[in-house]
């Protein structure tokens, strides 16, 4: 689930937004309980999955309501933190989580008394009972106390008064480390909440017209060059080691917020030389080139400064055998002028996270 890593330009590009429309905010608190299962998406932690998570989050938001906020989405978008406790129902294995994260919640029909919404969510999370090859071995879904919790849910929103609704509420909730350190395979539970939102100084919602003939972005296609570095764990999370690599990037836009990419990245990863060395030495293998070349596709979300991509990426030169043959990648970017960018990426294997890095580039692109 690390793809909704984009819900982080939305989320400051609506706050940027918000400190120029201060008039057309409302300010909204919330307050829901929650109650789930765990999935047992992997045969190591199977035996762990009867349990039943349960807990309560607590949430203080913007509603924005002016024209500017209208134009990204045709819709009006709520934004803010939430304090999320889980307890996974299993103390002696599993434990709590208590995450803090930030949200952007498109509201669907808006005004009714009956409307949907839609949020994605991500943020830091402490569990209090991770993974120890001693004390804790059977907790394969996490070893650091400090992750990362990324979710998505719809809900029903009913107008019960003028300031308060009632929600309920599906949730798809994921915590993973982004491979920073293994085992590291992941915990997805999904959850139904029930709950209640208060409007503070409630407005009345206006009747705007879509209008897709607005342009957002002010160019027609941009390249991108960078450097990307992190520190990796080998596969049994006891040493760190570097990966650093570089990449090349083309998108062009196709619509108001969006556009094609396509590029290259040529990474070499010492952890995955570590694990070569210790094959060869323990089975016999062969020494093989730790470094790999990999061709991506994907999409761009463009908000502002902010750029998301979503990319599937093939393995053109990968000597070391690695999990798939494919693989996807999910990146913020943040754009400190027309021609510096910096950004983190998450690259991962189906649902399990390879690493997560830093980047650093330079860019250019060619006006409409």
């Amino acid at each position: 689930m690390e793809r909704f890593l984009f819900v982080a330009i939305i989320f400051f590009n609506v706050i940027a937004i918000n400190s120029q429309e201060q008039r057309h905010t409302v300010l909204m608190p919330g307050l829901r309980a929650h109650y789930g299962f765990i999935i047992p998406h992997s045969s190591t932690i199977k035996d762990i999955t009867w349990s039943r998570p349960r807990g309560f989050e607590a949430d203080l938001s913007w509603l924005l309501m002016g024209e500017s906020s209208w134009r990204y989405c045709f819709c009006y978008p709520r934004a803010g933190f939430s304090f999320f406790f889980i307890n996974f129902g299993n103390p002696e294995v599993l434990g709590n989580s208590y995450s803090l994260y930030m949200f952007i919640e498109p509201l669907l029909g808006a005004g009714r008394k009956i409307y949907g919404s839609i949020r994605f969510g991500i943020g830091p999370t402490y569990l209090n009972n991770v993974y120890d090859s001693i004390t804790n071995p059977a907790n394969r879904f996490y070893s650091s106390p400090v992750s990362f919790v990324v979710l998505l849910n719809a809900g029903i929103n009913f107008q019960i008064q003028e300031k308060i609704n009632l929600r309920l509420s599906g949730y798809f909730n994921h915590i993973s480390n982004g491979g920073i350190k293994n085992p590291n395979t992941g915990i997805n539970y999904p959850t139904i909440s029930m709950g209640v939102d208060y409007r503070i100084n409630p407005l009345p919602f206006q009747h705007r017209v879509r209008d897709r003939s607005t342009e957002l972005i002010p160019y027609r296609s941009r390249w991108d060059a960078g450097i990307v570095a992190t520190a990796k764990t080998d596969i049994k999370g006891e040493e760190s080691y570097l990966v650093t690599g570089l990449l090349a990037n083309y998108c062009h836009v196709i619509g108001r917020i969006s556009g094609m990419n396509m590029g290259l990245e040529f990474i070499a990863d010492f952890a995955d030389r570590h694990e070569i060395y210790r094959l060869a030495e323990t089975k016999g293998t062969e020494i093989v080139d730790h470094k790999y070349l990999a061709a991506l596709i994907g999409h761009d979300l463009l908000l502002g400064r902010f750029n998301f991509q979503i990319q599937l990426g093939a393995y053109i030169y990968s000597p070391f055998k690695r999990m798939d043959p494919v693989f996807q990648r999910y990146s913020l970017s943040f754009y400190l002028n027309r021609n510096i960018y910096a950004g983190i990426s998450v690259k991962a294997h189906r649902y399990v996270a390879d690493f997560m890095d830093v980047r650093i580039g330079y860019s250019f692109s060619t006006k409409k």
